[in-house]
């Protein structure tokens, strides 16, 4: 730039001179713009070299900036005026985010991971392929519970929830689950009500004791053995497993048992244990007797100290007197039968 100031202030000689020195003048300026030119050009193409480098290693965790090549409204003309396509394109910062999705997604369908759903109107055999893809048997009957064991019982209700399942097209994972689910609560609940029924068995138990004292083993014999024993066996097991509205047993309530106790009484008041639909009265009464004797004989302790054992035999030992199987000491009198 200085030579070429230098070069305007030399007065030519002559005409010829001076229009040389001109042409000399110009063409040095217009080649110092040149020059000019092309380092800005090149200036500028380090700085775009520059931004496109900051944001090729800009962090990952952070959003990046389309590339300049996409107008910044892509979004909006890609959504074409639809709100909600709007929206979900906003999500992405650039059209090859939103190409790279959908290429994603295409390769799960296209492996089997994520499922078309069936259509509404779909025709039956729509339906029956939709199902084919989808692994669901063509018939309710041709579900596989792996291997689960229904009982003949519930054959009839497991059989009316697999034709819900199927109409509903269940796979057969989630009517095996179900059915499973089914099973298992069933089983949770039976432990639980077994396990209440002990405790209110021992419940009713410990106050009917309290209650009746001494007459406990008595009025229970007369429970199981004059009222329980009258039902025909067919029928006794419906009436020991009868549940009232709350769930308890029958014989775990104990305004029930007081009940039946009473009508053993007035069936049987001596209390003695009556025999099975047939048996000898007296014969139960004496081997209850005789136990009792066993027991005064072997373990005094025991039955000293038992106070509900004690009035029992003289229970028995009175209503065995009064029909004369016993004396006044105690011993049986054996019938003898008289010869013909």
């Amino acid at each position: 730039m200085a030579e070429t100031a230098a070069a305007t202030t030399v007065a030519a000689p002559d005409k010829t001179d001076a229009t040389a020195a001109a042409a000399t003048t110009t063409a040095t300026t217009t080649a110092d713009k040149g020059t000019a030119a092309t380092t800005a050009t090149t200036a500028a193409a380090s700085t775009t070299t520059a931004a496109a480098a900051t944001t090729l290693t800009a962090d990952p965790d952070k959003a990046t900036t389309a590339p300049a090549t996409w107008p910044e409204d892509w979004v909006t003309r890609v959504a074409k005026g639809d709100e909600k396509r709007a929206k979900d394109f906003a999500k992405f910062q650039s059209p090859e985010a939103l190409a790279d999705a959908y290429t994603a997604l295409r390769t799960r369908m296209d492996s089997g991971q994520v499922k078309t759903a069936l259509a509404k109107d779909a025709k039956p055999e729509e339906i029956a392929a939709w199902r084919k893809d989808n692994g669901i048997p063509d018939a309710p009957e041709k579900y596989d519970l792996g291997g689960l064991k229904v009982p003949e019982s519930d054959k009839g209700l497991v059989g009316e929830f697999l034709k819900a399942a199927h109409g509903s097209n269940m796979t057969p994972e989630q009517a095996k689950v179900s059915v499973e689910s089914y099973y298992a609560q069933q089983s949770a609940v039976a432990s639980a009500r077994a396990a209440k029924d002990v405790e209110q068995q021992q419940s009713a138990l410990d106050a009917l004791n309290k209650e009746w004292g001494g007459n406990y083993r008595r009025n229970i014999n007369i429970l199981t053995g004059t009222v329980l024993s009258k039902i025909p066996e067919s029928a006794r097991a419906l009436f020991q497993d009868a549940r009232l509205p709350d769930g308890t047993l029958l014989l775990n309530n104990v305004d029930a048992v007081r009940g039946l106790v009473a009508i053993g009484m007035e069936l049987n008041p001596a209390g003695v244990v009556v025999p099975a639909v047939g048996g000898d009265l007296g014969k139960s009464a004496m081997d209850e007797y005789k136990g009792i004797q066993k027991t005064m004989r072997e373990n005094r302790t025991t039955y000293n100290k038992d106070a509900g054992m004690q009035a029992r035999f003289v229970e028995l030992a009175g209503y065995l007197s009064k029909n004369e199987l016993i004396d006044g000491q105690g011993n049986e009198i054996v019938q003898r039968k008289r010869a013909a």
